[in-house]
């Protein structure tokens, strides 16, 4: 329990060493021109928050030309864009929904600086299955067997590495229990499973996913299931995670579904966000979903009405909701 509440303490003072802006989100305030910009928190441009991201700004930026710019911003991932969000510096950001849920109730990475009453829900997006990708040699068949085994834990202040220690929490695992642990974005991760210099990674993505595929096509890599008491007592407890399977359809190398849990991808913002902005912006992420699957894979198969409601902690921000009613009201 220590190492989880360190683990904790570490990631706020990451994602609170860099500082504010001085105002609430002024970036979506109207130029002179009465054009407005806003700047969305992803993730690594490498992964898949980004590609969803950049697909939904770019459509808002081809239909709403004349009254909205919409600038996708690589981030280390949700607890920083939560942080970011919170102090200024992102109009609308990414979010896993399990840490969505922790910076509404002021829990866990948040408990320092307590709940955010303002923090609004404007969509949920794909889900997230906790993604186990391990070296073939290394044999592991679970997250258990990662004991001994040479593991990268992601970066400090993403979501999946906090979750990652919630997962290990779980197992009665510490930092010890590894031969060695390293802090790499997902890219480079997938980089050293390939290479061998690493036995496992855990990544927390929509599937199918292009660095994935490409991985389990050219590397000797395996996805192994993550399954047992220990994740079933994590999705009874009534948290915001949920027992998924990533189907073996996903990728030709996949003989059979795996077997894991995990979470839904959301977008959050805040309170103070202007109505016609956050629309706007939920509008046009609505009415676009088949291009925008044809051009970020991870959107694809979207249910408007779960959009609506899975994994969203916080109440729906008024732009949002009036957005939802229109698309429903028009179908």
């Amino acid at each position: 329990m220590r190492v989880l509440a360190l683990v904790m303490l570490v990631l706020a003072a990451t994602a609170l060493s860099s500082p504010a802006r001085s105002s609430s989100p002024t970036s979506a305030s109207a130029s002179g021109g009465g054009l407005s910009f806003i700047s969305v928190g992803a993730g690594e441009v490498s992964g898949g928050y980004f590609a969803a991201v950049r697909a939904i700004c770019e459509r808002v930026n081809l239909v709403d030309r004349a009254s909205l710019r919409c600038s996708p911003e690589s981030t280390a991932g949700s607890i920083y864009n939560l942080f970011a969000l919170r102090y200024g510096q992102l109009d609308i950001a990414m979010a896993q929904s399990d840490w969505h849920r922790h910076a509404w109730d002021g829990t866990a990475a948040f408990a320092a600086r307590g709940p955010t009453p303002t923090l609004r829900s404007v969509m949920s997006l794909h889900a997230e299955p906790l993604t186990l990708l391990v070296r073939r040699a290394a044999g592991v068949r679970g997250f258990g067997d990662l004991r001994n085994r040479r593991v990268d834990l992601g970066h400090p202040s993403s979501g999946r590495r906090a979750t990652i220690g919630v997962l290990m929490h779980a197992y009665g695992m510490t930092l010890d229990a590894f031969a060695a642990t390293y802090e790499l974005q997902a890219g480079a991760a997938i980089a050293e499973l390939c290479a061998g210099r690493i036995d496992a990674t855990l990544l927390i993505v929509g599937h199918p996913n292009a660095a994935i595929a490409r991985t389990l096509r050219e590397c000797a890599v395996d996805i192994a299931p993550i399954m047992g008491p220990e994740a079933e007592a994590l999705v009874d407890d009534g948290s915001v995670y949920t027992s998924l399977v990533i189907s073996g359809r996903s990728y030709p190398e996949l003989a059979e579904d795996v077997r894991t849990f995990g979470v839904s991808a959301t977008l959050v913002t805040l309170a103070a966000m202007p109505d016609a902005i956050v629309e706007a912006f939920a509008r046009e992420t609505l009415n676009g979903l088949a291009p925008l699957a044809r051009r970020a894979p991870v959107l694809e198969g979207l249910d408007p009405a779960a959009m609506r409601t899975r994994g969203l902690s916080a109440p729906l921000h008024p732009g949002a909701e009036r957005a939802f009613e229109a698309f429903f009201a028009g179908r």
